[in-house]
């Protein structure tokens, strides 16, 4: 994920997260910060050069928690986590799958992946789901997001379930 931030004092801020391992490569007026140290705590020291000498920069959070840097003292949030609905909306569409396949009268209705192979799809269609519905800021395009990944991954599933019968059979 790419964020860009304009701050009074500093700037451009720009900060890039790889989406597996959280690193991120920061920039202040197209000038990258050097990373000191590992991290610890979620909490990574950068250092920043300018015309008054080097300053320490703490970058804090990741994707789902949100991102925000320390300098001098100064908080300055670069993105905020997901929201509550984002999350539970991402978990509801796993705790369905988990219901829909333990009981026999829906599986009935329409046969949905369950065990580990469904839960693993599950489980990636909601982090997909979570990456579309924080790339946008509309409430509406949000929830078209999630019915179409909550259909996507039912169908999905589905048809998986009856393609192994078929292969098995």
């Amino acid at each position: 994920m790419k964020y860009i931030v304009m701050h009074d004092v500093y700037g451009e801020i720009r900060c890039e997260e790889t989406f597996w391992t959280s690193k991120k490569i920061i920039t202040i007026n197209g000038t990258p910060l050097k990373q000191i140290g590992k991290m610890r705590k979620g909490q990574m020291t950068y250092e920043y050069e300018t015309e008054e000498g080097k300053k320490q920069v703490t970058a804090k959070g990741s994707f789902s928690s949100g991102i925000s840097l320390t300098i001098d003292g100064e908080t300055i949030v670069i993105d905020k986590g997901a929201a509550w609905y984002e999350i539970a909306a991402c978990a509801f569409m796993w705790i369905v799958m988990l219901v829909w396949s333990c009981i026999p009268f829906l599986y009935t209705i329409w046969p949905v992946l369950g065990g580990g192979l469904g839960g693993a799809l599950h489980a990636i269609f909601a982090l997909i789901t979570m990456l579309g519905m924080k790339s946008t800021k509309n409430i509406a395009l949000k929830f078209i997001i999630w019915i179409a990944a909550f259909v996507g991954t039912m169908l999905l599933s589905g048809i998986l379930v009856i393609a192994l019968a078929l292969i098995l059979a």
